[in-house]
């Protein structure tokens, strides 16, 4: 898929969720979770290194988000926002994970982006955290009351996500 038309499909599921800008990881992680009837949980344990920074877990009552804490929070945000990318594409999880989630029987863990999914799912990931991160310099912090955040929406002249 070209940027564009990822851009333009990130953007409108986004608006789907009802996520609205400053983009708020939280507020993703609820908004989908909120969609697929499932909670989803966030993780951070010190992972083997080197190693994979993140992976998502489809367990049978949650879906679960496991990052390496031995990072930047830029960092971290940036692996939840790629996996819940994946949760949001209902990809695979990719090979065993061995002694990391022994009794899971998991598949998957993928380290590069050879794979044309993961590379679209990173790019996902770097897309909507490149929106809230210019949103968040440029934007006024948002109105605490609904309606006028609405208006602000409206008549605001946002490039990016919304």
């Amino acid at each position: 898929m070209a940027d564009r038309q990822l851009r333009k499909r990130i953007r409108l599921e986004l608006q789907e969720l009802g996520v609205q800008p400053p983009l708020r990881i939280d507020e993703l992680r609820s908004a989908l979770a909120a969609q697929r009837d499932r909670p989803i949980l966030i993780r951070r344990v010190p992972l083997p290194m080197p190693g994979p920074v993140g992976f998502w877990l489809d367990l049978p009552d949650a879906d679960v988000i496991v990052v390496q804490e031995r990072t930047t929070q830029l960092h971290q945000d940036h692996i939840i926002l790629h996996e819940l990318c994946h949760l949001k594409a209902d990809g695979p999880q990719a090979s065993p994970w061995g002694d990391l989630t022994p009794g899971f029987g998991l598949e998957g863990g993928r380290c590069s982006y050879l794979d044309k999914e993961e590379c679209q799912v990173e790019k996902a990931a770097t897309i909507i955290m490149e929106w809230a991160s210019v949103l968040e310099q440029v934007g006024p912090p948002p109105a605490a009351d609904p309606a006028v955040r609405s208006v602000n929406l409206a008549l605001g002249d946002r490039q990016g996500w919304l």
